[in-house]
């Protein structure tokens, strides 16, 4: 079994208004155990996007890959491969062991946290932040991270592009460790300086130009040697409760340690105790309505920025190269949000007993909550699908347009707008959204809560299969 396997790989981008640029033309090519592959070319000539297609970021036009025996989009294909991108920014409110460690946990047999960094030479920067390291101490961190999960496979693009000249002693270093250890390797760099010592210590040198591949280096392989056997790798998964937890307790730390967002949550939130004081049930209902607008906006507003901000930082490309479950990482995202969600509805509930007067049992309050907050994971997951389509500043301008939208939709206004769009109005989720709020507040007719209910689980539907559309096109298109 080849470790890759690339057979009439054919992949094309538009150039000009109606003509295409072919930079993959019938590719084949294999990485077998204990290779060191060399990938060389200009810029531009397709290395990247080769790279891409075998990590299953890209799709060919024509052709097929395998990885590991394996679809290479699949979390399974990436349990024994290490890969260093150019590009990536991890997030800078967690801290460099903690980044290390987060990946680690994606494995299922990972090297210790202290041991990788042992290894990379970045002890004394265990506790800093990524934002605080120089150019070679950033690569450092992107090459423990490619180290920390124990891979079989290493895929390299431009790794010393960046490295200070210890860093690179450091990192030639650790390729001849991993060499020697049995690791294939499969690097692409044009710089020259290096050249001499690739040609050395590589099996395999090719070059590709004009959409073919050359091998200015190649291990002669008589006709009668038999191809050397492959251990079977094992497809265990590292145990999905300890990587929910520590992907949840990452996205607690990033949160807290970006206090702005929670602070202009509060903020919100309080403004709620800048309305007049009236009747105690009339308060009730201004507040109820208060809320489902702030839940609504930082549902879609705090799962989608964060998927588009570590989309466009690259971040996102890596995770997508680990065995990390996509469903893991979005579940994680949305307890965050649902935390969040939980503080701002606290803090509202909080001014209406404390300022207003309401006053209601802890299970009036428990079910006025579970509606409010259960009623929003249609439109949490409509976030996650424009996070994947949307840059951040576009979607800000998305969740500002949610309240007129929420508003007229939810039916509030149906005496004001035409009949024909209200007619329509009972297909809205928000509508539905409305119908269990009011059923949770005791104003509503609980005839259509089973209806409510339904239609919010049909969108919520809807809305994961549009978001895992979404997933599969940022793929493509990465």
């Amino acid at each position: 079994m080849n470790l890759i396997e690339v057979q009439k790989v054919t992949k094309s981008f538009p150039e000009g208004i109606l003509g295409k640029r072919t930079v993959l033309n019938d590719i084949n090519f294999t990485v077998r155990q204990g290779d060191f592959v060399v990938l060389r070319g200009a810029n531009g000539a397709g290395k990247s996007t080769l790279i891409k297609i075998i990590l299953g970021l890209q799709e060919p036009d024509r052709g097929s890959v395998r990885l590991f025996g394996q679809m290479p989009n699949t979390p399974e294909a990436k349990l024994h491969i290490g890969t260093i991108f150019q590009e990536v920014t991890p997030p800078n409110s967690l801290k460099v062991k903690e980044l290390i460690n987060l990946v680690s946990s994606y494995y299922p047999e990972p090297h210790s946290t202290q041991e990788i960094l042992r290894m990379v030479g970045l002890e004394d920067k265990q506790n800093a932040y990524p934002s605080n390291l120089s150019g070679g101490q950033k690569q450092r961190l992107y090459f423990a991270i490619a180290l920390v999960g124990n891979p079989k496979l290493l895929i390299l693009d431009e790794p010393t592009k960046n490295l200070d000249e210890e860093g690179q002693t450091t990192f030639w270093e650790q390729v001849q460790h991993c060499q020697e250890a049995g690791v294939t390797i499969l690097m692409v760099t044009h710089i020259r300086e290096e050249q001499s010592f690739l040609q050395n210590a590589a099996t395999h040198i090719i070059t590709l130009a004009d959409g073919q591949l050359v091998y200015d280096k190649q291990l002669a392989q008589p006709s009668s040697t038999p191809e050397p056997l492959v251990p079977a790798f094992s497809n265990q998964q590292a145990n999905p409760v300890k990587v929910l937890f520590i992907q949840t307790k990452a996205e607690i730390l990033q949160l807290i340690r970006t206090p702005i967002y929670l602070i202009g949550v509060l903020l919100f939130s309080g403004m709620a105790s800048l309305f007049p004081a009236g009747d105690p049930d009339a308060m009730k209902l201004l507040l109820v309505l208060f809320s489902a607008i702030s839940l609504l906006m930082f549902s879609v507003d705090r799962l989608g920025k964060r998927i588009a901000i570590e989309r466009v930082e690259g971040w996102l490309k890596l995770l997508k190269v680990t065995p990390l479950q996509p469903s893991l990482y979005l579940m994680a995202k949305l307890m965050m949000t649902m935390l969040v969600l939980t503080t701002s509805l606290a803090t509202i509930f909080g001014i209406g007993i404390y300022k207003f007067g309401i006053t209601q049992s802890f299970l009036e309050w428990s079910l006025l909550s579970s509606g409010l907050l259960l009623g929003t994971i249609p439109f949490a997951i409509a976030g996650i699908a424009l996070g994947y389509i949307v840059p951040p500043k576009t979607l800000d301008a998305i969740t500002g347009l949610l309240i007129p939208v929420a508003l007229i939709g939810s039916g509030l206004f149906a005496e004001q707008i035409p009949s024909l769009l209200n007619d329509l109005i009972v297909l809205s989720p928000f509508f539905h959204y409305r119908g269990l709020i009011e059923f949770a507040a005791d104003i509503g007719d609980e005839h259509h809560l089973t209806l409510h209910v339904l239609w919010l689980i049909f969108y919520a539907a809807l809305g994961g299969l549009l978001a895992k559309q979404a997933y599969q096109k940022d793929a493509l298109a990465k």
